[in-house]
């Protein structure tokens, strides 16, 4: 567009209003759809900003309240252990001294028909928060009027535990008599006095049969493969009998006590027994050993020792 031609347009500009207000009108609607872009831009930009931090929000909203529940169940876990603590401490504490606990030893003997042959106090194991009081204990009696005293000490409202027990023939009292050791400990608190809690009675266990003694034969022999589908680990020996120069092992397995001479059969890999001491027995097995086929190997199964034995 050449000189002549700018003139012309501006004359024709300022000799039109109407041209004049529509170049207004559109510079102004142009400055106006600029500012409102720029205005929105901003306020675009804001919203996703305050969607950004609301979604951060609400996760550590639903953080806050999976921690809310993890400290619920802890509360409650920790209360639960210390009222557990507490009854135990109760316990203890309310256990009393020595001549109680021998009191209670006497009257179980007495209501059980069981005699106390010996009674032999051994020195006190001193423990941060408790007193341990050990003493081996040399009774007689039938089979079960023995058991049933220590089921009766297990029953003591007072902590008790007993262990390193041994069944030996008593023949000064008739074929049925036995002799019987056990290593039983008590416990008391170092504090004198606590206060009882509120404990839950809970219904006393229901006490083992003891009508047969091992002694004597069974009039219902238990198949051997029952324990031929045992492992062998699953085997505790809690003492031995002697009688007529032969000797018997007293098994533990499967809550049963299960009397076994040599020649029986136990655990899964055609276990047998081939020699029986007072205080452990020899098994032999035979196992599959890879590029050598069957071998026989031999296990030791003994009685477990107490902590405190010298």
């Amino acid at each position: 567009m050449n000189g002549a031609s700018m003139a012309q347009w501006q004359r024709l500009i300022s000799r039109s209003r109407f041209g004049q207000a529509a170049i207004l009108g559109a510079c102004l609607v142009l400055m106006l759809g600029l500012a409102y872009s720029i205005y929105l831009r901003g306020l675009f930009v804001e919203i996703e900003q305050g969607a950004a931090q609301s979604r951060r929000l609400q996760i550590e909203q639903a953080d806050k309240a999976l921690q809310a529940q993890v400290l619920v169940t802890h509360k409650a876990q920790l209360a639960a252990l210390h009222e557990r603590l507490g009854a135990s401490r109760w316990h203890l504490a309310a256990a009393g001294e020595l001549a109680d606990f021998l009191e209670d030893i006497a009257h179980q003997a007495q209501v059980g028909g069981v005699f106390i042959e010996q009674l032999e106090l051994l020195p006190e194991i001193q423990h941060d928060q408790y007193i341990e009081m050990p003493m081996q204990l040399q009774l007689r009696g039938g089979y079960g009027a023995l058991a049933a005293f220590a089921q009766g000490l297990a029953q003591l409202p007072r902590l008790v535990t007993q262990q390193n027990f041994s069944l030996l023939a008593a023949q000064q009292s008739g074929p049925a008599g036995l002799g019987m050791q056990l290593h039983v400990s008590a416990y008391r608190s170092r504090e004198l006095a606590l206060v009882a809690p509120q404990l839950e009675l809970r219904p006393a266990l229901p006490a083992p049969n003891f009508s047969r003694s091992p002694f004597e034969p069974s009039a219902r022999v238990q198949p051997r493969q029952h324990l031929e589908t045992l492992s062998l680990d699953q085997f505790e020996m809690v003492g031995s009998l002697a009688r007529n120069q032969a000797r018997f092992a007293l098994l533990d397995a499967a809550g049963a006590v299960h009397r076994l001479q040599v020649g029986d059969r136990l655990g899964r890999d055609r276990g047998r027994i081939v020699r029986i001491e007072e205080r452990q027995i020899e098994i032999a097995e035979d196992v599959f050993v890879a590029g050598k086929g069957w071998v026989e190997r031999r296990r030791m199964l003994s009685m477990k020792v107490p902590a405190d034995a010298g």
